[in-house]
């Protein structure tokens, strides 16, 4: 009766789990990158905002022990179902929504590997500079539309496809405005994801091409030209970009 008692306590409590431990799982998967906020509900069936954590400050809060983060927080709300039985036996089947999301995405997977269905998500301009080192110095802002197909990831590896559309792009260093729409296409096959931006318009272009993989991160050259009329005003800002090669400035990001 005793033992009973204990585990229908227990089945309370798991049942009652608050949505912030959600946080915690969100914190050690993406090692600091992306947290939870002003969470709401249980762990099981709950609603928050995605903060995006500029890594820098993440790093020294966990030196000096502390939890809180600051970042970026990504407009409109996720709210999430998570099914219970799957999970004895080490299966996830969960179902993800977003306020502009068309249809809810399915997270499904197993201990070290996450699998997403496809899906978009589609976001008003929003300010980067609190993303940290080189977004703290340039200041930009954007639209955001961010959408993948089937997408899996396991221990380290990227399967799938994901581009992300940007528009309104602006920058707080120059009344050049809007800089242009570009767009990032990243397609993995394994260890390694390739990563490509191209221009679709403006009077700042910006084309490149690089690589991502779990242990060096984001490797990018790109190139940045402007047009004839807008020299004068945007060449603050191509100095703080990168280097300048007669006429086109060569950023390099991790390279």
């Amino acid at each position: 009766m005793a033992l009973a008692g204990i585990a229908a306590a227990l089945a309370v409590v798991l049942a009652r789990a608050p949505a912030s431990l959600a946080d915690v799982v969100l914190e050690r998967a993406t090692q600091g990158r992306v947290r939870l906020a002003d969470a709401t509900g249980t762990v099981w069936s709950g609603r928050g905002r995605l903060l995006l954590v500029d890594v820098t400050e993440a790093r020294a809060d966990r030196a000096s022990g502390l939890r809180a983060a600051s970042g970026v927080v990504v407009p409109g709300a996720f709210s999430w179902r998570l099914s219970a039985l799957p999970l004895l036996v080490g299966v996830l089947d969960a179902r993800v929504e977003h306020d502009s999301m068309r249809q809810p995405v399915l997270l499904t997977g197993r201990p070290g590997e996450l699998r997403a269905s496809p899906g978009s998500i589609i976001l008003p301009p929003v300010a980067l500079d609190r993303l940290g080192s080189p977004w703290n110095t340039i200041r930009p802002t954007g639209a955001l539309e961010v959408s993948w197909d089937n997408v899996t990831m396991r221990a380290g590896r990227f399967d799938g496809r994901a581009s992300v559309d940007l528009s309104q792009v602006a920058s707080a260093l120059t009344p050049v405005r809007p800089l242009g729409a570009y767009r990032i296409d990243v397609v993995g096959s394994g260890a390694q994801a390739g990563v490509t931006m191209s221009t679709r318009s403006g009077p700042l272009r910006l084309d490149g091409s690089g690589t991502w993989d779990a242990r060096n991160g984001l490797r990018f050259t790109a190139q940045a030209t402007v047009d004839e009329t807008e020299r004068a005003r945007l060449l603050p800002l191509l100095g703080l970009l990168g280097r300048r090669e007669g006429e086109r400035t060569v950023i390099k990001i991790g390279a």
